[in-house]
């Protein structure tokens, strides 16, 4: 069990930044390991592979066609009439949806087929897995919800990792958690890098060079154990492990209830220690290789002997758990196997571009789009305080093209006046800035295009504080947080109750927001079209309501922010044309 924490933690910066440290050393060699590989094993052969029994054999091709250009489409493998055996189990018979076409159970990776490492595979299928865990954890823990609906997220995040007590090795959650659940977590990030390597994922237990291959996905293990700890979409973002304490055996696991409801002998933890830093990679390959070997011995042996059935494909999938939910990552059925796959071709050299090629170019690389918008968001007005108001504006939005199918994607909007009267939310012209990402499906007259978009709206002449909220006397008593009304009460902080003037300063202030946007273009010309677009801006604002300062008493305390914001949202309509270069 941990031991109790008090109101304050020695300095652990250090070694924080040890795993830190760690975790940048581990991506280093990842990075230095798979260019070795690539150089030792040089440029991919213009002629004939060599003859190994499993392996497709490429023909002879000296005529270069285009560079850049992709290669032909791959043509399934199918052996003669003299090459099938009962060793290649699914090529006779009756094909069904869950067998490949070809099944290859002994290929081996050609040693002159080169491809370079898919780095871009590896973040993505990650980013994947991490957003998969988050969406878990949020959807479990109402105290989750709460801190990252109504607190401050970078200020929180910075708190919670400050608060690290790397002096232990227990962080306070139960075995099934620490010693099954953190496991699988490293060697589903193993997989990930495993399957992302072009060789590595068609090694089998005992295969030549296994080892090498499984220690580069145990260093990938490290990095995301270690990110899913301490980085900003990890715990200590997320939930803001370290920020605060609990109690390990109370149902009311928070930082504000009540003193007393939990047992008096009831230990403390902020959920932080040694112990999923090296649990999760290293018993995480201990899982990995588990795996393999049931794969080895057990499982694949079984799918051999009923090529047909389709309850092997299920038992091989429930065996190897970690493998499934990484195959899932890239979008492959939880049996897929990297080795029964026919080998593929090596890459060529092209002169002049294909028929595909050339139609990928020609779609817009740049997207420009002027609009004219409407914002519905709070504005003060001599008639309404704090209420939610259409304000017209206009602004830019561009796209940049990062694949056929997904942008890098931006759009400023200007409103003038857009709240005559300020206040602690609103005040003066307004300015939004977002900027993410868009996916994209074009056809000759239409497209869509989705974007999700993080950003800010600012305004300028806005209050740079909340105005002192005070109590009107009367009976009974009012509290004077509007203004405007019948009883001719004045806006809050400009006199308080006594009519003695309380304004605060004004300035620039700024609001953290998400933009969701939905648009459909007409295309007019090739290169001129029309776009209306629908978005759902969200916008995060500091409220009047602060806890109470300090950390609190031993055993119940917490490092995070006092503030509170509340989440409101608002349409947006966009109309204008749009220019594709």
């Amino acid at each position: 069990m941990p031991s109790e924490i008090g109101p304050t933690v020695p300095n652990c910066i250090p070694p924080a930044r040890r795993a830190l440290l760690c975790q940048w050393i581990c991506v280093l060699l990842l990075a230095l390991f798979h260019s070795a590989s690539a150089r030792a094993q040089g440029p991919a052969p213009l002629t004939d592979p060599p003859d190994l029994p499993d392996a497709p054999r490429v023909p002879n091709n000296t005529v270069a066609e285009a560079e850049n250009a992709s290669p032909p489409p791959w043509q399934p493998y199918v052996p003669a009439a003299a090459d099938a055996s009962p060793q290649v189990p699914n090529q006779p018979g009756q094909s069904h949806w869950w067998t490949p076409a070809t099944f290859d159970p002994d290929a081996k990776p050609d040693p002159g087929y080169t491809k370079h490492y898919q780095w871009r595979g590896l973040i993505w299928q990650s980013v994947e897995f991490n957003i998969i865990e988050n969406g878990f954890r949020v959807s479990s823990d109402s105290v989750m919800r709460d801190t990252l609906a109504h607190r401050p997220f970078w200020h929180d995040w910075l708190a919670s990792t400050k608060q690290f007590n790397m002096r232990r090795w227990n962080d306070g959650d139960d075995f099934i958690v620490n010693y099954v659940g953190h496991p699988m977590q490293g060697a589903v990030a193993a997989f990930i890098e495993i399957q992302n390597s072009p060789t590595d994922r068609r090694l089998q237990w005992g295969d030549p060079g296994y080892g090498k291959s499984r220690f580069k996905g145990f260093l990938w293990a490290v990095v995301y154990s270690t990110h899913s700890e301490i980085s900003p979409a990890g715990e200590a973002g997320v939930g803001n492990e370290g920020g605060f304490t609990y109690p390990t055996n109370c149902l009311y696991q928070s930082f504000d209830w009540p003193t007393g409801i939990c047992h008096p002998d009831t230990q403390y933890t902020n959920n932080t220690g040694w112990v999923d830093f090296i649990i999760t990679p290293t018993v995480g390959m201990v899982w990995v290789t588990a795996e393999d070997v049931i794969d080895r011995y057990i499982t694949r042996p079984m799918v051999l002997r009923h090529p047909t059935r389709f309850w092997p494909l299920v038992v091989r999938s429930g065996l190897s758990p970690s493998r499934s939910f990484a195959n899932m990552m890239r979008w492959k059925v939880p049996w897929y196997r990297d080795y029964e796959q026919p080998i593929q071709q090596p890459n060529r050299v092209y002169w002049f571009p294909s028929k595909e090629v050339a139609q990928y170019r020609a779609l817009p690389d740049v997207q420009v789009a002027p609009f004219w918008s409407s914002f519905r968001i709070a504005a003060n007005t001599p008639s309404c305080f704090n209420c939610r108001e259409t304000v017209i504006g206009g602004g830019l939005q561009t796209t940049l093209k990062i694949h056929d199918w997904l942008g890098f994607d931006t759009a400023v909007s200007y409103h003038p006046n857009a709240s005559p009267l300020p206040s602690d939310r609103a005040g003066g012209n307004m300015l939004a800035a977002f900027f993410g990402l868009s996916a994209s499906k074009q056809w000759h007259y239409y497209a869509l295009h989705f974007a999700m978009r993080p950003g800010m709206v600012a305004f300028s002449q806005a209050y740079l504080r909340s105005p002192v909220v005070y109590t009107v006397l009367g009976s009974p008593p009012r509290v004077g947080t509007t203004g405007g009304n019948a009883d001719g009460l004045p806006y809050p902080g400009v006199t308080d109750a006594n009519g003695t003037p309380n304004e605060p300063p004004l300035g620039a202030i700024h609001h953290f927001a998400w933009d969701w946007q939905l648009a459909a273009d007409y295309r007019l010309t090739q290169r001129i079209g029309f776009r209306i677009g629908l978005e759902d801006a969200v916008v995060r604002y500091r409220t009047a309501k602060v806890d109470e300062p300090g950390i609190g008493s031993p055993p119940i305390v917490s490092w995070l922010s006092k503030e509170q914001f509340i989440n409101r949202g608002g349409f947006v309509l966009q109309l204008g044309p749009v220019f594709n270069f």
